[in-house]
């Protein structure tokens, strides 16, 4: 899950170590029921569809890299099941793992957890910080890039559409992309929130809370709150059932009265056809108030 957030920092830390990565397919229907017979009924869709990728996986590399993350320093929490799939993971499938600890609020800083995945995958302390060095700056080159493209996107004179959604969502091919895909099929600009990351974090605060305890949903506030006056709406796309995005959505929706916006919750029994039927809808209203009411 984290792979979609992180993926430009993960790959150039094993390019620079010289591990060979295997990754799994975009998700499709049999990882998805592969995913959904592994998990019990009140897991997230984003952690069903993680486990059919570990599934796809078991036979196809070495070890798998499954990350443990909890906090990134005070006030700064990640959702329990980025400390929890390692073990679930460990305690449902007969598999090899590899792993770190990034636990800021116990003193496993970032650089400590890549430093000791080298260690683990057998290198030296010298070579994993210089891997985690070149992988940093990856990050940030990934980060400015996608910065920019959404500084383009908003000097368009299409409609402008908000996706409002975790990175593992947005951009999961089973999940975000079909919505991107269909916004595009209209002619409208989809702009992932997510890919904002943290520049906008403490834009949250314009919402009327003094703190949000979860760091992503930090993050999506922060940025929605720095666009609401450059997009003509916001689709909001959550997966069944996460506890999380129904506290922010709910924030979004009470607090926020100036752009239109719609709800995508989505379930393994969610059909593309109602999806763009949805957002076909939403898309003609956008234009109806655009052409200041008259049609």
């Amino acid at each position: 899950m984290y792979y979609h957030t992180n993926s430009s920092m993960y790959l150039a830390f094993f390019e620079k170590l010289g591990v060979e990565v295997v990754l799994s397919p975009d998700t499709n229907k049999k990882i998805l029921h592969d995913g959904v017979a592994l998990s019990i009924d009140e897991s997230c869709l984003s952690t069903k569809i993680f486990m059919g990728h570990v599934k796809w996986l078991m036979d196809k590399c070495d070890k798998i890299f499954i990350p443990r993350v909890e906090s990134y320093g005070m006030r700064e929490n990640a959702c329990p099941k980025f400390s929890g799939m390692y073990d679930i993971v460990n305690n449902t499938l007969d598999v090899k793992l590899v792993s770190f600890n990034y636990t800021v609020n116990y003193g496993f800083t970032e650089k400590k957890a890549y430093i000791t995945l080298g260690k683990q995958l057998g290198f030296s302390k010298k070579a994993s910080v210089a891997a985690y060095l070149f992988a940093k700056v990856a990050k940030e080159n990934f980060e400015k890039e996608q910065f920019s493209i959404i500084e383009k996107q908003l000097e368009s004179d299409k409609l402008k559409i908000a996706i409002v959604g975790h990175y593992y969502n947005t951009h999961d091919e089973y999940i975000g992309k079909p919505i991107m895909r269909t916004l595009k099929k209209y002619d409208a600009e989809a702009i992932p929130v997510c890919n904002l990351a943290h520049r906008f974090k403490d834009g949250y605060k314009n919402f009327g809370v003094d703190s949000v305890y979860w760091t992503f949903c930090k993050e999506l506030l922060g940025s929605t709150s720095w666009l609401l006056d450059k997009v003509d709406g916001i689709i909001l796309v959550s997966t069944f059932p996460c506890g999380p995005d129904s506290m922010v959505n709910d924030l979004l929706r009470l607090e926020q009265k100036s752009v239109p916006m719609i709800t995508l919750l989505l379930d393994e029994l969610s059909g593309q056809t109602g999806v763009e039927t949805r957002i076909e809808s939403f898309i003609d209203i956008l234009n109806f108030k655009r052409q200041g009411g008259k049609g």
